[in-house]
């Protein structure tokens, strides 16, 4: 039997027009993994100024001459630096500041703290000193906490002599007690 034409031209007509198969759909591409860096500076008789900001507000700024830091993620929000000998300026909400410095430093990103130890001494605008053997500062609270031979002096001859030393970053507003 022989096929007939319109019934031929019927299944070629519809087979044309069916829609073709979806193609399979790529995948997105893969977010890169964080690249971890490595950062070395020795100055080469210059400073290092690095600055870190909390709510579009510098919180403290670190002058030294050599620092080692390790970085991870895209805003390099992880990770830590060790400096060696730094000048770090702690400013308040207010704009006052304070200058601290020690042999050594270490800045942790996350939670922009700062641990100065060797000993360590800070004198604020206002004329308040302290020296202490560690110093810790914490980016969150904004507060300083002195550990180890704590002297506070103020400019009206006032001295505080304790173990720690908790307090605002302007030195005013401190409590010094001894363990």
């Amino acid at each position: 039997m022989r096929p007939r034409p319109e019934l031929l031209l019927a299944a070629l007509l519809a087979a044309c027009s069916r829609t073709p198969a979806p193609a399979p759909t790529a995948a997105p591409p893969a977010t890169p993994a964080a690249v971890p860096v490595h950062v070395t500076s020795s100055g080469n008789g210059r400073y290092t100024t690095l600055s870190e900001m909390k709510h579009r507000r510098t919180i403290y700024v670190v002058r030294a001459r050599s620092f080692v830091a390790d970085t991870v993620g895209e805003d390099n929000a992880t990770g830590s630096g060790a400096f060696e000998r730094p000048e770090i300026t702690f400013i308040d909400r207010n704009g006052a500041r304070t200058v601290a410095d020690a042999p050594k430093a270490v800045l942790t990103g996350a939670d922009k703290s700062v641990l100065m130890t060797g000993g360590v001494h800070a004198r604020s605008q206002d004329g308040n000193v302290l020296a202490c053997d560690e110093l810790r500062y914490d980016g969150d609270t904004e507060r300083i906490h002195g550990d180890g031979h704590v002297v506070l002096q103020t400019p009206a001859g006032l001295t505080l002599v304790g173990d720690e030393l908790d307090g605002d970053a302007r030195l005013q507003n401190v409590r010094v007690y001894h363990r």
